[in-house]
């Protein structure tokens, strides 16, 4: 799904002489109160397996109203699994 569109932005920044290879694909990653770890952290694994995208940002501004200490265990938990 991301790739077909980062493989012609890269093919024409080669074509504007820019370096295809300089342009980074970052996934941003909004989970929702709904949105459960291991599902995020399948999100990760496929990202890095799938597709061309170079780093993933997981957002948790949704879920601010939790509190800093669930967001991050959230975190602790989300990193263990995406390993």
């Amino acid at each position: 799904m991301i790739n077909q569109p980062l493989r012609e932005v890269r093919r024409l920044a080669e074509a504007e002489g820019r370096d295809p290879a300089g342009i980074d694909a970052i996934l941003r990653i909004n989970p929702t109160a709904e949105s459960t770890v291991p599902e995020i952290a399948d999100i990760i694994l496929r990202t890095g397996d799938e597709t061309d995208v170079d780093h993933v940002f997981v957002d948790f501004v949704h879920l601010a109203d939790q509190g800093v200490d669930q967001a991050l265990e959230l975190l602790r938990q989300m990193m263990e699994l995406s390993r």
